[in-house]
């Protein structure tokens, strides 16, 4: 087989399956892993696929805009990739610390998953609240003001409310994240209420899915170096790891 045919033939793979390992296009092909991380890094320069760690997924440039009425707990399937970053944003939570949880499904996902010890939860996203407020432990201050039909609130309002609360650590997910643009958010509202949370937390802590990377939305909330800790599961792109160690940022991998 040509290389031509081989790359496209991965092509052809990822967009019928959604990913491909390193070791399965050794297998397949018979060919090196070097030759394998090529072809993937020759196809990842034409926009034809994304490389991860031991791999690579299907293209997708663009952050996704929720649906209108979206909301985490309708999901009838888990993501495994949210769940393990949020499974791995959890063990940075220390007793009695007062932290702030995205409105985004790894929020969601954190919040199910709490450890069992005394903290105090700032949210601004009633159907995390509702799976808070079973927890006995936990002490739930609701960000209120004019909610959404996704049922958050994060208008002026909410706004004043964080500015006036101090926040130990607070965990961050918005609609695309870029090493060139940061962080960004289709509403500007989001991002005003994003920038207050950060100024008023002593530690951001960036929760994005590898879905959510290497992608732009319209607002910026800001640079990708104001994050303290950046966590990302294990299908990132090994060149946007490559980009923020050369920034000298803290990440941690999560695995599924």
């Amino acid at each position: 087989m040509f290389m031509e045919e081989r790359q496209q033939d991965i092509v052809k793979r990822i967009n019928e399956s959604g990913r491909i390992l390193v070791s399965e296009i050794q297998s397949l092909y018979h060919v090196s892993a070097d030759c394998a991380r090529r072809d993937l890094r020759l196809l990842e320069s034409r926009g034809l696929l994304q490389r991860t760690h031991g791999g690579a997924i299907a293209a997708s440039p663009k952050g996704v805009l929720p649906e209108k009425t979206y909301n985490p707990a309708d999901l009838t399937e888990v993501k495994e990739n949210y769940l393990a970053v949020a499974k791995q944003a959890v063990t940075y939570i220390r007793p009695g610390d007062v932290i702030y949880l995205t409105t985004s499904s790894v929020g969601y996902y954190m919040a199910r998953n709490l450890p069992q010890q005394e903290m105090t939860v700032l949210t601004n996203s009633v159907t995390t609240a509702d799976v808070l407020r079973k927890k006995e432990n936990i002490s739930v201050i609701l960000l209120g003001g004019e909610m959404s039909h996704r049922g958050h609130c994060h208008d002026y309002y909410t706004i004043q409310m964080v500015k006036n609360i101090r926040i130990d650590k607070a965990f961050l997910s918005h609609t695309a994240l870029s090493a060139d643009f940061g962080a960004s958010v289709h509403d500007s509202s989001g991002a005003a209420f994003g920038k207050a949370v950060m100024a008023s937390s002593t530690k951001n802590i960036g929760v994005y899915p590898s879905d959510k990377i290497g992608k732009n939305s319209i607002h910026s909330v800001c640079e990708i170096t104001d994050y303290d800790l950046l966590i990302t599961d294990d299908q990132v792109s090994e060149d946007f790891l490559a980009q923020i160690r050369e920034l000298g940022m803290d990440y941690t991998v999560a695995k599924e």
